[in-house]
């Protein structure tokens, strides 16, 4: 009998949901600038990765005390930095523990634990440094992805992910800046940096292995109804796909192999541009783009687990497909790291449109050695 992950899912969009209720408050309340700490990346990090890190792992091991994490943030910058840590305390301290309502009357959770001491709070940050994805329940997040447009106010994903010897299970990403139109039909959805929910808090999208992906609006005190999501057929000549992009020259990826992949097929370069690597995911989920192309500079170029863990199941759920540049599948029972031969590049689109983007994409490539 094959499990049921519906408790898992229903644990992740309660703790996720959470977490988007602490971040988007610092956006709204808070002076970001006065607890920012720099990323080797120069990207900044602020007290919401460590305050939501903390937060979503101490629901989970609350549930499954033996499930293992994998995140982006370690808790040393907080233990070197006592105005930060104080701060980050702060936040987590005043968390509340109360489950929420909107998933229905056969929603298993109870209330979400919180930690109870300063201490107890850096060693559950800690606990996302672990390194194995391939056997057992790992738990993938990343609590901000997108902390430079975050601390604009612009498009950032809060991501979880349960993996289970090394496949995708679960899959949630929330997108409290996201300005969702829930009547837009299949190439309608509209997603830019700029086009933010002032008022409201976004959505969620959400998937489970082999059950399809949905998005929820996400209310104060729960969801609003869950609506199934589907990138459809083909629907556009080549010329007008949409390959979502980071801003030119912002990204260590090839954009110049990128730019003769659309060019080759006629469509315009750079075409919707975000810069978190799981907006993305949402962005191709919704049917807002139709092609995300990543096209490593050399060989030993590698990417993070908790960049692609749950958007990649949220949008295959709903219809796409994603290989590396060879044709094979993407595979994230490495570790932290997404690395390799299998795991070269990745073109990630609607089924129909495959076979010419990776053959436009091969003839773009062919004097680079790969």
């Amino acid at each position: 009998m094959s499990p049921n992950y519906t408790p898992d899912l229903h644990l992740a969009l309660h703790t996720v949901h959470r977490a988007t209720l602490l971040t988007k408050s610092i956006l709204r309340f808070l002076n970001n600038s006065v607890a920012a700490e720099t990323k080797a990346d120069a990207s900044p990090v602020t007290i919401a990765d460590f305050a939501a890190q903390c937060l979503i792992i101490t629901a989970i091991r609350a549930v499954h005390p033996s499930d293992s994490f994998v995140g982006e943030e370690s808790a040393a910058a907080l233990r070197s930095n006592l105005a930060l840590r104080e701060a980050v305390w702060a936040l987590v301290s005043s968390a509340s523990s109360e489950a929420l309502t909107g998933l229905g009357e056969d929603d298993p959770v109870g209330e979400l634990a919180v930690p109870q001491t300063m201490e107890e709070m850096l060693d559950v940050i800690d606990v996302g440094v672990g390194e194995q994805t391939a056997r057992g329940r790992v738990w993938v997040l990343d609590p901000v992805d997108g902390t430079a447009t975050f601390m604009k106010g612009q498009q950032y994903v809060v991501a979880l992910a349960l993996l289970e010897d090394g496949v995708q299970k679960v899959g949630v990403l929330a997108a409290p800046n996201l300005l969702w139109d829930a009547s837009a039909g299949a190439g309608e959805q509209k997603i830019h940096e700029d086009l933010v929910d002032e008022e409201g808090w976004g959505v969620v999208l959400s998937a489970v292995e082999g059950e399809g992906a949905w998005v929820r609006r996400i209310e104060e005190e729960g969801f609003g109804e869950a609506v199934r999501i589907g990138v459809g057929a083909k629907e556009k000549e080549l010329k007008e796909l949409d390959f979502v992009e980071v801003a030119p020259g912002s990204t260590t990826l090839s954009q110049e192999s990128h730019r003769r992949v659309a060019e080759g097929l006629g469509a315009k370069w750079p075409g919707t541009q975000l810069w978190s690597q799981q907006m993305k995911y949402v962005a191709l989920s919704l049917g807002a783009v139709d092609v995300m192309l990543r096209i490593p500079k050399t060989k030993d170029r590698f990417t993070q687990v908790w960049d692609h863990a749950g958007g990649q199941l949220i949008f295959q759920e709903a219809g796409g497909k994603i290989r590396d540049l060879n044709g094979g599948t993407i595979d994230l029972a490495q570790g932290r790291k997404i690395q390799g031969e299998r795991n070269f590049g990745m073109i990630a689109t609607r089924p129909g449109y495959w076979e010419k983007i990776s053959e436009a994409m091969k003839e773009a490539v062919a004097d680079s050695g790969f």
